[in-house]
């Protein structure tokens, strides 16, 4: 038997609580009349109150609506559990009330999955689900469709947590975005599952700072924070972070700069960290400008050397590399100072330490990783050409 880990909150009905008036009729000393009159304006208080309750809170249930509702969505029914675990208490512990609600979703190993309300120093759960796959982008959107609608807000914030191997299609080394008994979702069909515009993605899963991220999400989000590397099992430093996301207007630059110092201060090989602030607004014209380039260029993918170029990865067979870094190696004699240029006002902040993992030094880093086509995995290459950013970047030219 599965074993509840937060004690159950039981959330009151929609119903508004109010004292009850009561008239007692004394027909010896009131005339009728009277009596009829106090009833009736007793009735006439109760009703205006109910109504002006219900003009300041939502239908679904009764809850007044806030600045944000900041939604964190833990996929975490993996080897990740006991992490999300322990982020979830440094969230508890780091929240105070400043009208934005703090939501949390979670998939655990051990239990159902459940919607929790952040609260002071603690979570009241405020909904379990049957067990699903919280790897699928279709869960993933009844979920946050259901929070919004408890939850009304003027703006949103959204953190996803779990496993993430950057643009690559589920199942492709291990997960793509999130793990649930080994199924994953891709970038695509996570685009298509977020059922609002955010004013922030916060995605703390493995390299999701890649170009092909942020382009498939440009129009869900004004501004994503994200690892062009991997990220360590100990994810965002939560007790920091928190108070800034809650604010009614966080400084997004000092999240991502909380999550580098955070990790640039520790000891040897845990002192491995990647982190950048994106303008998602800014992308289309990174985009037209990569075409441009490309057009006019030539590019031979059996005869380029792709480990010339800095990595951001550390599997055997590289699929992120640091993207300004790809594109002068690739295009020696092209011109790329608009296309820099451009990337200073897309990339708002980013930051990196000396090495990760001590498997590869970091000297070159725009701030956004990229795919090199491998001519020998088609398969994935065929995925990629299905990409918005391979298309509206030109960098389906680099395939032919």
């Amino acid at each position: 038997m599965k074993k509840n880990i937060y004690p159950h909150f039981v959330l009151l009905k929609t119903d508004v609580l109010f004292t009850r008036l009561s008239i007692s009729v004394k027909w010896n000393q009131t005339s009728f009349f009277t009596e009829i009159m106090m009833y009736n304006y007793s009735i006439f208080l109760t009703l205006s109150f109910i109504l002006f309750i219900s003009c300041c809170r939502d239908d679904s249930l009764g809850l007044m609506q806030s600045n944000r509702t900041v939604i964190i969505y833990m996929a975490a029914d993996n080897d990740l559990f006991d992490d999300a675990l322990a982020n979830l208490k440094e969230i508890e512990n780091a929240f105070t009330e400043k009208g934005t609600n703090l939501i949390v979703f979670i998939d655990p190993a051990d239990d159902a999955p459940k919607i929790l309300q952040i609260v002071q120093r603690g979570a009241k759960r405020i909904k379990t689900y049957p067990e699903f796959n919280s790897a699928d982008a279709e869960q993933m959107c009844m979920v946050l469709k259901d929070i919004i609608r408890m939850y009304p807000a003027s703006g949103y914030g959204l953190i996803l947590w779990s496993h993430g191997t950057s643009w690559m299609p589920a199942g492709v080394q291990l997960r793509s975005f999130g793990e649930d008994n080994a199924c994953q979702m891709d970038i695509c069909e996570m685009a298509s599952a977020l059922p609002v515009r955010f004013d922030f993605i916060l995605m703390d899963a493995c390299l999701m700072g890649a170009v092909e991220v942020a382009y498939e999400l440009r129009n869900k989000t004004d501004f994503i924070i994200a690892s062009p590397t991997e990220t360590m099992y100990t994810g965002f430093p939560y007790g920091q972070i928190i108070p800034e996301l809650i604010q009614p207007d966080p400084d997004l630059k000092k999240v991502a700069e909380k999550y580098y110092y955070y990790y640039n201060d520790l000891p040897f090989a845990l002192r491995s960290a990647s982190i950048s602030l994106i303008k998602t607004g800014e992308l289309e014209n990174l985009a037209a400008l990569t075409n441009q380039l490309i057009k006019i260029g030539s590019f031979d993918a059996e005869l380029f050397d792709r480990t010339s170029v800095q990595r951001l990865d550390v599997y055997h067979e590289q699929y992120t590399f640091d993207y300004i870094d790809f594109i002068e190696k690739a295009f020696p004699d092209a011109d790329t100072g608009p296309l820099k240029a451009q990337l200073d006002i897309t990339v708002l902040f980013k930051a990196h330490t000396p090495e990760f993992l001590g498997k590869y030094a970091i000297t070159n880093f725009c701030g956004l990783s990229c795919y090199i086509p491998n001519h020998n995995d088609e398969n994935l290459n065929e995925f990629y050409r299905q990409l918005d950013w391979c298309r509206d970047s030109g960098f389906y030219r680099l395939f032919q």
